[in-house]
């Protein structure tokens, strides 16, 4: 719904309005009308008014806009400039102020270090009196203690005269006392020494006999330790012989039962080769023995042994009768037969084939069936 534009409103309000029916009139020339063509319809709800908008006047307001705007804009700029001016004038105050604060801390650092000074220089004056009368002090102690000293000294040797003469006197009663004492010692000492010497006597002669007897027991404790080492000695080789020659039976049973247990599984071995050995001879001789051309009226009983020759595959690379009997058609017929009847059937254990097979004599029997 759009209203009109009333005497005492801004600029931003009546030009919306008026571009709000600008908008809705170009929807009505331009959808409106064709639906009319079709089929007029009463709108619904209130009547729309509209008021018609001269573009010079609407040009006019928006240059007024745009003109407020930018007043505005210079106006930001303005107080922003007069903010920063404002605060560089703070930051300069302050700077100002840190500098004086700086100064007057140098000087008082500068006035107490004179004062510190003043008063070191007072205290060394202070240490220089103290010294110079401390040493007047020692000049009369020293001079009190030397005088002390000389009268100590005459004292002394005073007192020393004295007992220089008293001892004299005393070392001349000592030295009597002590040759009357030293003979009484020597005549006590010399009883001593003789009592002395005949308990060491008596000691050294019970000594012995104590070490006989205890070197005879001794003897009889050895002799009885070696017959009883020896006893034992001799028990323990019986013993010890006697557990070697069981492990020795029982070695030698147990290599018995070994080579019994190989000589039969090399007698089971023997066995089965030879049983396989007969089954391809067996198939050998049915192979020739289907290949061989049998002629008419041929004597029964005929054999033929014959040196063959084959490969791995069991193809016949040769088959000479080396014991065949004096007929060359028999003999004949029996190679033929051998060579056509490669391949033979031969084990596929290389060894075995090597040992029996590869070249081997082949007894050819006629009447084998």
């Amino acid at each position: 719904m759009v209203k009109r534009r009333g005497s005492s409103g801004g600029l931003s309000r009546p030009l919306f309005w008026a571009v709000l029916a600008h908008v809705a009139l170009i929807l009505l020339l331009t959808v409106g009308v064709d639906l009319w063509k079709d089929e007029p319809v009463r709108p619904a709800g209130q009547p729309i008014e509209a008021e018609v908008i001269d573009p010079a006047a609407l040009d006019a307001a928006r240059e007024r806009i745009d003109a407020a705007e930018r007043a505005r804009a210079q106006a930001d700029r303005a107080r922003q400039a007069k903010v920063e001016e404002e605060q560089r004038r703070i930051e300069e105050l302050q700077r100002q102020r840190e500098r004086e604060q700086e100064r007057a801390q140098a000087a008082a650092e500068q006035r107490q270090q004179e004062e510190a000074a003043a008063a070191k220089a007072a205290e060394q004056a202070q240490r220089e009196r103290e010294a110079a009368q401390q040493a007047a002090q020692a000049k009369q102690q020293a001079q009190a203690e030397a005088r002390a000293a000389a009268e100590k000294a005459a004292a002394a040797k005073a007192a020393a005269d004295k007992a220089a003469a008293q001892k004299a006197a005393a070392a001349r009663a000592a030295a009597e006392k002590a040759a009357a004492d030293a003979k009484q010692q020597a005549d006590a000492s010399a009883a001593k020494q003789a009592a002395e010497q005949k308990l060491q006597q008596d000691q050294a002669a019970k000594a012995a006999a104590q070490k006989a007897a205890a070197e005879k027991a001794a003897a009889q404790k050895a002799a009885a330790d070696k017959a009883a080492a020896q006893q034992a000695a001799a028990a323990k080789a019986a013993a010890d012989k006697a557990a070697a020659d069981k492990a020795a039976a029982q070695a030698a049973a147990a290599k018995a039962a070994a080579d019994q247990a190989a000589a039969a599984q090399a007698a089971a071995g023997a066995a089965e080769r030879a049983n396989q050995i007969n089954g391809f001879v067996a198939a050998i001789q049915r192979q020739v023995q289907a290949r061989w051309r049998k002629p008419l009226n041929w004597p029964p009983g005929l054999r033929c042994e014959l040196r063959v020759k084959l490969l791995p595959s069991g193809e016949v690379i040769g088959a000479q009768a080396v014991a065949c009997g004096g007929d060359p058609a028999f003999v004949e017929s029996v190679e033929q037969a051998v060579m056509a009847a490669s391949p033979l059937r031969v084990p596929t254990d290389i060894r075995l084939f090597n040992e029996h097979f590869r070249n081997f004599i082949f007894e050819f029997k006629a009447d084998a069936v």
